[in-house]
């Protein structure tokens, strides 16, 4: 509630340049220039003004604010404290806004339900990449409950450079069903140098004029970024599906989209601005 009063008499101040007595005046003017007002609400700017983050007063906002930065698949995707922290920064602030994640994420039950322990693997030395769609890496996922659609499987396509991400859902994970659906995919971006996989019959290369390295199956990590990106959708489905059960293929692209959308710890930028500059 002090929050509120305090935010009202800002809102107040930018509006008329003054406050009630009962408010200290010092403690507004001092911060008066990180905030304005735009169509009748309060945004936070900070000095630079470059960004506004639409301040958030209550809790009923609050809520509904980290359902929509953690729990939809697209924006959200149950990701972890620090994706979800970048998400909700990026568009609103609040004084208590990153204890408010952590225990937003803590609490979580389905996180908490698909929480897995993991192994710690040998890094292993990076794949050299210089532009987007020079290497992909690609993965199929499965098999998953199957879908009223039939789909089971995902194949998923990264580009090292970026860490984009596309998914496309299978029924099958046959080489007959695999491969027209990569090369529809790589048709999005053009044909690239050299494809990543592990060693399987369904990553076939004879019908695509690229080169297939074969990574070894004895080191699913060899090709560390697709695994990575394995392990994400592999996450975030896991997670969904136990809440949408068996139309987790209606929600795919919004689950990529959100894969897409967030700030990789590798490259300090999400996939979507290396990819389209914006």
């Amino acid at each position: 509630m002090a929050n509120y009063a305090f935010y009202a008499a800002l809102r107040h101040y930018l509006a008329t340049r003054t406050v009630d007595a009962a408010i200290d005046l010092k403690k507004v003017t001092r911060v008066a220039d990180n905030f304005i007002i735009k169509d009748h609400q309060l945004f936070y700017t900070g000095p630079s003004r470059q960004y506004m983050r639409l301040v958030i007063l209550s809790d009923e906002q609050k809520q509904t604010v980290l359902k929509e930065c953690h729990n939809k698949p697209g924006t959200g995707k149950h990701c972890g404290v620090r994706a979800t922290r970048d998400r909700v920064i990026a568009g609103y602030f609040w004084s208590t806004l990153k204890k408010d994640v952590e225990e937003w994420v803590r609490c979580c039950h389905q996180c908490q339900l698909s929480n897995t322990s993991k192994k710690v693997s040998p890094v292993p030395p990076p794949i050299k990449v210089t532009e987007p769609w020079d290497v992909v890496g690609i993965d199929v996922i499965g098999p998953l409950r199957e879908t009223p659609r039939n789909h089971q499987y995902v194949l998923t396509v990264t580009d090292l450079f970026t860490k984009w991400v596309i998914a496309e859902p299978l029924q099958t994970s046959s080489a007959s069903e695999v491969a027209p659906a990569l090369v529809s995919k790589l048709y999005m971006f053009g044909m690239v140098r050299k494809i990543i996989s592990d060693r399987s019959r369904e990553f076939v290369n004879e019908a695509l004029n690229i080169k297939h390295a074969v990574s070894s199956a004895y080191c699913p990590q060899t090709n560390d970024q697709d695994e990575w990106t394995k392990q994400k959708m592999k996450c975030a489905l896991r997670r969904y599906v136990s809440e949408a059960q068996n139309d987790w293929d209606v929600h795919l692209q919004a689950i990529v989209y959100g894969i897409n959308t967030e700030k990789q710890e590798s490259t300090q930028y999400s996939p979507y601005f290396l990819l389209f500059h914006r």
